[in-house]
């Protein structure tokens, strides 16, 4: 796994390799991403100072891609502590 850093102060983009998509980091966030998935976009930001690339044994965050599809649908799964609390209807 790797470790993509934003050292800047404002929002990047980039593409990922290997397939369509790519990520948002927001200023000076991080994200765990596998090494196959690390373009040659990513690999000139880290070479001109942008962002950081580290290895990176074990991510504790989530799947990028989980995160997005959730979002964009507003699932959560049940039993998660995410979700909202059902209105009561009144009789």
């Amino acid at each position: 796994m790797i470790e993509i850093r934003n050292l800047m102060f404002q929002p990047l983009a980039l593409h990922l390799a290997g397939e369509e998509g790519g990520i948002h980091l927001g200023s000076r966030d991080r994200m765990t991403i596998p090494e196959d998935q690390v373009s040659d976009e990513m690999r000139v930001a880290a070479s001109r100072g942008f962002v950081s690339l580290a290895q990176v044994r074990e991510t504790t965050q989530p799947d990028p891609h989980v995160d997005t599809a959730e979002r964009e649908h507003n699932v959560v799964p049940a039993g998660d502590d995410r979700a909202p609390a059902k209105p009561k209807k009144g009789k």
